[in-house]
C-alpha cells in the first residue's frame, strides 16, 4: 500500500457496467461521463471538490494509483473512480 493520496491541495474499485466503450469517473456511486482527452488530474480534482471530497484515493480500472501514476488524459474507456481517504485508528 503507497503512502500516497489525493488531496486538495492545490497541487474504489472500478464497477464494469458491461461492454462498450464509455468513459466515466465514478464519484459517491455515480458515474460521471469524461470526455476523452479532458485533464486527468483537473478533472479528477473538480469532482472531488465537487463532492466535497477532502483526501481521496484513486482507482484507473480497478487499480489504485498514485499522483505520480496518473496519467496526463482520459482515454477511451477509462474508467475511474473515487474513494474517500479512510484514516485508520
Amino acid at each position: 500500500m503507497r503512502n500516497e493520496y489525493w488531496d486538495q491541495e492545490r497541487e474504489t474499485e472500478v464497477y464494469d457496467e458491461g461492454p462498450g466503450s464509455a468513459t466515466y469517473l465514478r464519484v459517491n456511486g455515480m458515474n460521471n461521463e469524461v470526455e476523452i482527452g479532458a485533464s486527468f488530474r483537473n478533472t479528477v480534482l473538480a469532482m472531488a471538490k465537487d463532492a466535497g471530497l477532502g483526501k481521496f484515493r484513486v482507482f484507473v480500472g480497478g487499480e489504485e494509483i498514485g499522483k505520480s501514476e496518473a496519467p496526463e488524459q482520459f482515454t477511451e474507456g477509462m474508467k475511474v473512480e473515487l474513494r474517500p481517504y479512510d484514516v485508520a485508528g
